[in-house]
């Protein structure tokens, strides 16, 4: 997800104003999920820059915004063959890599290429591209007060390099030669990332939520940015969701916005379905007070998440907590002790976990 930080850093793709405009309203498109606007701008791009890793970066960005986060593996393959020409045009321009510009977009490549094997446990290349992007990222550390583009990779570096192995204990013996981090002061480089930055901001929003979310347990700083970014871009179904559970807790859910709801339920893919669809029942249970449509609902979520392999496990934890709640009312404690399992195997938040054990235990 290091995507456009190296967008805004001088040299040719900030020339002149016309590139400045292309690359801008490029990836407007990419994150509002429009892929045809915007691969019309990134062939613009290719004629004003031939040969430039800008082109291949964002044509793999277009595929990741485009079906995220259900990226099948011959997807992968696809954005994996674009990264890789990303950086075979960076260290063609710049074999050694010194040049602001070129340091990110091979930084940028390397670091989606982690991310993904990281998810697939694919952990041996996972290693490997992240010692790149490292490499490069040290670069970044030394410029990062001349270019402040890099506020936003040196303060997920400085955050993710000591709270991401405390949750994956795995990856610990491995990160040995990584340099110590600064989990305070990544948040602050990533807060002012988000006010002075240009094409990063995005970027920046998007990983303070997931942060606030899924590490700091903030939700309320999770909604400020994911509200910012569903107003920008109405078409970003990835963000909804994530919106909808920054909200997920029995008052600030009353403000939820129906029409997210429904929209998430109306998209093509089970992954937005589930989502909505346990949010419907979320809403009917906790706001209406509607038993009976909220059962339904966490249901029709499910089989929806019945279609996912290991996606969408939060949206699974919530469905079935809130359905064992439903259960657990209504006498139907066989059955309730099975949904309450289900919750806790695919829990990704204490507070799930807490709950459904606590049902359990009453029963």
């Amino acid at each position: 997800m290091l995507c456009f930080a190296a967008l805004s850093i001088s040299a040719q793709v900030f020339e002149n104003d016309t590139v400045k405009s292309l690359v801008k309203r490029g990836a407007d498109h990419i994150y509002n999920a429009d892929p045809d606007s915007a691969s019309f701008y990134i062939e613009l791009i290719d004629r004003e820059l031939p040969d430039h890793p800008v082109v291949p970066l964002m044509r793999a960005m277009t595929l990741l915004w485009s079906n995220i986060p259900t990226i099948t593996e011959e997807l992968f393959h696809q954005m994996q063959d674009q990264l890789f020409y990303s950086i075979e045009l960076a260290e063609s321009r710049d074999p050694d890599l010194e040049e602001p510009e070129m340091i990110f977009f091979a930084m940028a490549s390397h670091g989606l290429l982690a991310e993904y094997y990281a998810d697939q446990d694919y952990n041996l290349r996972a290693v490997g591209e992240a010692n790149k992007a490292y490499g490069l990222m040290k670069k970044g550390f030394r410029i990062v007060d001349t270019h402040p583009e890099f506020l936003f990779t040196t303060g997920l570096y400085n955050y993710f390099r000591e709270k991401y192995p405390e949750k994956h204990p795995i990856y610990k013996p491995l990160l040995w030669f990584f340099r110590s981090g600064d989990i305070e002061l990544g948040l602050e480089q990533l807060e002012k990332a988000c006010e002075v930055s240009i094409l990063t901001q995005v970027e920046a929003y998007v990983y303070l939520s997931y942060i606030y979310l899924r590490y700091e347990y903030k939700p309320e700083k999770a909604q400020e940015y994911l509200g910012q970014i569903i107003k920008m871009y109405p078409n970003n179904f990835y963000a909804k969701g994530k919106y909808l559970e920054s909200l997920a807790n029995a008052e600030d859910f009353k403000r939820a916005p129906i029409e997210v709801i429904y929209s998430l339920m109306m998209h093509e893919n089970p992954y937005y379905k589930l989502a909505g669809y346990v949010f419907l029942g979320y809403f009917e249970e906790i706001v209406i007070g509607s038993n009976e449509k909220a059962e339904f609902a966490y249901r029709r979520g499910l089989e929806f998440g019945d279609e996912l392999d290991h996606h969408g496990e939060y949206f699974k934890g919530l469905g079935y907590l809130g359905l064992g709640r439903l259960l657990v009312l209504k006498g139907e404690a066989v059955e309730a002790k099975r949904v309450l399992n289900l919750a806790i195997k695919f829990a990704e938040t204490s507070q799930i976990r807490k709950e459904a054990r606590e049902l359990l235990s009453e029963l």
